[in-house]
């Protein structure tokens, strides 16, 4: 399953087609070695914000504009001098300030936590349905990587966001997509949680309905 517009992640520039935003777009150095965590969150909100028709002043039609609110969320979703940003409660409780106390809006974040110790941590079918809820809401994933274990398309202590979830029959594994730094990956969702040696977590936002 994939989220339904993903093409609102992509951008076409003059040379090449852009997936997802790249905290390379930050302005200090200082950000853009510990931008990842902001970006991710800066890829839910905007994607939310154009399928509800704005709430938000953000625009996601070109690098510019994302740019702009790229440094508007990172004043909330603010890392660390020394970690960055590594928990998903740190990364939902700046994206619950910027969303209540700016625009009053009650837009909901869930996370599951991925535990260092493997005896707490969530089973694949629990972590696939958490990602399955979050695409079929029609949100992207934001998934916090902190030890890539021995799934070398992963890049360690690091935020990417996932966009679709398929299961590889042939192989009976989970195979994500993710949008990282402008490029799109695929890695083994199940291999991924049995030998990370950090854990990480995953993180995405619903818009309540009126009826709830």
């Amino acid at each position: 399953m994939e989220i339904r517009h993903p093409d609102w992640l992509q951008i076409e520039t003059d040379k090449l087609k852009v997936y997802g935003y790249d905290q390379d777009w930050y302005k200090t150095s200082f950000q853009r070695t510990r931008g990842c965590g902001p970006a991710a969150a800066a890829m839910l909100l905007l994607y939310l914000n154009r399928r509800e028709a704005e709430p938000l002043p953000y625009k996601s039609h070109n690098i510019s504009a994302i740019t702009k609110a790229l440094e508007h969320v990172w004043g909330f979703i603010t890392p660390g001098w020394l970690l960055g940003l590594n928990s998903t409660a740190k990364f939902c409780m700046g994206v619950e300030a910027l969303l209540v106390e700016n625009y009053g809006l009650n837009w909901r974040c869930h996370r599951l936590s991925i535990a260092v110790f493997k005896a707490k941590r969530p089973s694949l079918s629990q972590v696939v349905q958490f990602l399955e809820d979050g695409i079929a809401s029609d949100c992207p994933v934001a998934f916090l990587n902190l030890h890539k274990g021995q799934e070398k398309a992963l890049e360690s202590w690091h935020w990417i966001v996932l966009v679709a979830l398929f299961y590889d029959a042939s192989q009976s594994r989970y195979l994500a997509t993710c949008y990282d730094g402008g490029r799109p990956i695929t890695f083994d969702l199940g291999l991924w949680l049995e030998t990370t040696s950090l854990g990480g977590g995953f993180v995405y936002v619903t818009v309540p309905t009126l009826k709830e």
